[in-house]
């Protein structure tokens, strides 16, 4: 038998929820929807880390946050300090015979992921942008709108775009794609990962799927006016924000802004749809797909309204932003086409698994797991939690409850800003429960557990000293040793 080839799809901030295979009665996601059909659907899938570089490092090398270090954006202090040895799905494939490439929102170090990279194209890359190079030679440039509108970085507004689907984002990840296809040996079996960056904003999708919500009566979810009382006031503070943000278009009120925000995330979901299934016709007519595995995953959620927030902070202590996608499929291979797994799983245990399914060898240093046995119609239970970790906050959720630490002190007029839920009975996560004297005995047992699983998980011999070796081989100097805990970052507590 072939090994197989696998193909990666992470998109950029997807809430598990926009999805029509999930239930969602408004996004489309036929392509999506089709792939979850002939595959396997995980929908208790969460990640690690509620922002994009951490988390896409879990994916990539299959380590919880607090073992690969890098709790930052790729861009902060840290940038240059993960050693070029650390294993990844990229180099460890690479290193057993397989192509490689990535293309899209990369977000990780560029020195530790490129040398195993056949194709490596970094998007968002401050410079040689190659997505910069493609829309300038066709005298595009100005109208690039994936990160700014107009000049205004990451807005929160949302209109049509003035560029073709060919020459969004995701076209030029497809376009991507094919050319690295047609450019590896023949018969070689490949890795590729595509990142593309919507729907995360800028929430500008190309016209025919801004249209595709035209005259739509767009539903908020039950959460949108939730009264934030009993919340931290990181959480209030996100809220004001969004109640006074500036808007770009009219009518610039926030009830208007938001279901334009709304429209334009769920036209960047159905964007990332046609893509999907562009990918997929494409592997029909090259006739790869029946030896290709593909996995559609994010690397964390969107509120898309939730709590009335606008995007993805404060974003630790809600399954809007932690559960996420997370579709399997291979039409040649021995899955339970068509299941649906509500076990638990999280990004770590993606790269064990297709480790598991190519007959590579896996790291030793990954700490997810083989979730092969799920894709193949065994449903045993292989977690019964899961965490999410950020500098100076921790979740786990059971299937019956979730609870947020945070230290005390660590929210102004709040002495302890933790957050405890009944997902059971209130799945929207409405209703505070931490300082309820009825559910201390839940609480204390999750918060032991919570540290009894940090004490179990650390990999000692990879975490990181105090002082980390720059990128000259010097010590980074006490002043700026720090992550995403920045006045920024702090609004994801």
């Amino acid at each position: 038998m072939s090994l197989p080839n696998i193909l990666i799809i992470k998109s950029d901030q997807h809430n598990a929820r926009c999805l029509g295979v999930n239930g969602h009665a408004q996004v489309k996601t036929p392509n999506l929807d089709q792939m979850a059909l002939e595959g396997v659907n995980f929908t208790s899938a969460f990640v690690q880390n509620p922002i994009c570089t951490p988390s896409r490092m879990c994916y990539l090398t299959g380590e919880y946050v607090h073992n690969h270090g890098q709790f930052g954006l790729e861009a902060e202090p840290y940038n240059g300090c993960i050693p070029a040895d650390l294993p990844s799905i990229m180099s460890t494939f690479k290193e057993n015979g397989y192509a490689t490439g990535i293309v899209g929102h990369v977000h990780v170090q560029e020195t530790w992921l490129k040398p195993y990279c056949d194709m490596f194209r970094d998007m968002y890359t401050r410079t040689d942008n190659c997505y910069d190079a493609y829309l300038d030679a066709k005298g595009l440039l100005p109208l690039r709108d994936d990160e700014s509108w107009d000049g205004v970085e990451q807005t929160f507004d949302a209109c049509a775009s003035r560029l073709s689907f060919e020459d969004s984002c995701e076209g030029y990840c497809l376009q991507s794609l094919v050319e690295f296809l047609d450019g590896k040996p023949e018969g070689q079996p490949f890795v590729f990962q595509m990142d593309p960056l919507h729907p995360h904003s800028d929430w500008i999708p190309v016209k025919e799927f801004w249209d595709m919500y035209d005259g739509v009566k767009l539903e908020l979810p039950p959460s949108a006016d939730e009264d934030l009382s009993d919340k931290p006031a990181t959480q209030r503070f996100v809220k004001e924000y969004a109640l006074k943000y500036p808007w770009l278009f009219e009518p610039k009120t926030y009830e208007d802004g938001r279901l334009r925000k709304l429209r334009g995330y769920y036209g960047c979901i159905s964007q990332v749809d046609h893509m999907v299934g562009l990918v997929r016709q494409r592997l029909q007519e090259m006739g790869l797909d029946k030896d290709t595995i593909i996995v559609y995953c994010t690397d964390h959620g969107d509120f898309a309204l939730e709590h009335g927030f606008l995007e993805k902070a404060p974003g630790i202590s809600y399954d809007a932003i932690l559960r996420t996608p997370f579709i399997w499929c291979w039409p040649g291979g021995e899955l339970n086409t068509g299941s649906v797994v509500s076990e638990f799983v999280e990004s770590v245990d993606l790269f064990p698994t297709i480790c598991s399914l190519a007959g590579v060898e896996a790291p030793e240093t990954i700490d997810g797991f083989d979730i092969t046995p799920m894709l193949r119609g065994d449903f045993t239970l292989v977690r019964d939690f899961v965490v999410a970790e950020f500098p100076l906050s921790r979740t786990i959720r059971t299937k019956e409850w979730k609870l947020c630490h945070r230290p005390r002190g660590i929210t102004k007029g709040m002495e302890d800003a933790g957050e405890l839920y009944d997902v059971i009975n209130d799945p929207w996560e409405m209703t505070n429960l931490y300082s309820d004297p009825q559910y201390r005995e839940i609480r204390e047992e999750l918060r032991r557990t919570l540290f009894e699983w940090t004490q179990y998980t650390s990999r000692y011999g990879n975490m990181w000293p105090n002082t980390r070796p720059g990128p000259d081989n010097r010590t980074i100097p006490s002043e700026l040793r720090k992550s995403a805990n920045t006045e920024w970052g702090s609004i994801y507590l």
